[in-house]
This record gives C-alpha cells, sequence and structure tokens, in this order.
C-alpha cells in the first residue's frame, strides 16, 4: 500500500500530529510504503499534489481549531477536490488540547462530507483527547502508562491501513485522570503567560 503522511498541522514538524504520524509509520511498515507531505500553507506545490496522485491512501493529521479542522486545510481540500483526485482511502488523525475526545466530531464529519463530494473513499478517524499532554510524552511508550489507550488506537489505525479497510471512528484520551490533566494544562497556560511577559489576570481579559 502506498500511503501519503500529511501533517496538516500549522507547527509542522514539532506538533503532536507529526508525532501521531509517526506512529502510524512504525506500526504498518511492514505493509506500506511512505511518503510525507507538508500541508501547513493554502496550497500544495506541484511535487506535493503529484505525490498524493501516486499514494493509494491519505492519512491526514491535525489539531482542531474551534472544534473544526485549522482554517488553511479548507482551501487544501478543496484544491484537491477541484484537480478531481478522486479513489484514494482516507484516513485522518485528529487531535484537541481538550481531554474529551467528543470534541473532534465535528472536524471528523468534515472529512467524512468532503470525501463524498471528492469521489474519495471515507475510511475511518482516530479521535484523540489529551493531545496538549501527548507533546511532553513523546519518549513514553506507546504500550504502557499514559499513552497506552492512544497506542491501542493506533495500532488498530495503522492495520486497517495496511489492509486498505475501514475502521470505525475512534475516540479515546490519554490516559491520565482527567482532573490532573486539567491541573497540568492551567499550568502550562500560566507558565506560557509568564514566557510572554503577562500575568496570570491577563488570562482572563475579555
Amino acid at each position: 500500500m502506498k500511503v501519503a503522511l500529511i501533517n496538516a498541522s500549522p507547527r509542522g514538524n514539532s506538533s503532536t500530529s507529526r508525532f501521531l504520524l509517526e506512529q502510524i509509520k512504525s506500526c504498518a511498515r511492514d505493509g506500506c510504503t511512505f511518503s510525507e507531505v507538508g500541508a501547513n500553507r493554502e496550497s500544495f506545490a506541484d511535487d506535493q499534489l503529484q505525490v498524493l496522485r501516486e499514494a493509494e491512501a491519505w492519512v491526514f493529521a491535525n489539531p482542531i481549531y474551534i472544534d473544526s479542522l485549522p482554517g488553511h486545510l479548507i482551501p487544501l481540500l478543496m484544491q484537491l477536490e477541484a484537480d478531481q483526485f478522486a479513489g484514494h482511502k482516507v484516513y485522518a488523525l485528529v487531535n484537541c488540547g481538550f481531554f474529551e475526545s467528543s470534541h473532534n466530531r465535528t472536524a471528523i464529519r468534515i472529512y467524512e462530507n468532503w470525501c463524498k463530494k471528492s469521489g474519495n473513499e471515507w475510511c475511518g478517524a482516530a479521535a484523540i483527547g489529551g493531545g496538549g499532554a501527548i507533546e511532553h510524552m513523546h519518549s513514553v511508550p506507546l504500550d504502557k502508562g499514559p499513552l497506552s489507550p492512544v497506542g491501542k488506537v493506533l495500532k488498530r489505525t495503522a492495520d486497517c491501513i495496511k489492509s486498505g479497510s475501514r475502521m470505525q471512528n475512534a475516540f479515546v484520551s490519554v490516559g491520565i485522570p482527567r482532573f490532573l490533566y486539567i491541573i497540568c494544562a492551567n499550568y502550562a497556560w500560566k507558565k506560557s503567560a509568564k514566557h510572554n511577559g503577562l500575568k496570570v489576570k491577563d488570562l482572563y481579559r475579555k
């Protein structure tokens, strides 16, 4: 199976999306050949379009913004549709900073509807909550500890990609208590504010 891994995070190679794609690549390496496509602009270059055209399956990875796809990704999907890219199997890895993975539903529905309109085959998504923690746990094994729930879903997704089969949309969060995740997230916001010359009260401005 020829697979294009499409990193649609604005943060590019430093993103959680890139980390998730690397795990898919590791889990599915025996049955696939991979090409990587950066998608953090509003249009694909000609060489990227050629890679996408030759691939049998596309694996998009992105965070969400206001429960939807990143703004720059919409023009990219429209470009593929306008250029009549059809017949590809489409998978998605969607993550959010919220603990609850259900926030990813709207973004996944956009992918599903786009596939119907563009003539591509929707094959399912891994929806991951707690993406804000994953970027701090890149050295944690996927098969144990707080990343094990994510690892199981990614392994299942990789198996489907290798066989070219569909999967049910899977929703999972990192394996830490919700209250602890919120405590850590609040600390991170305060640390970021200080780093940018702000005070904690500035976070509550309207």
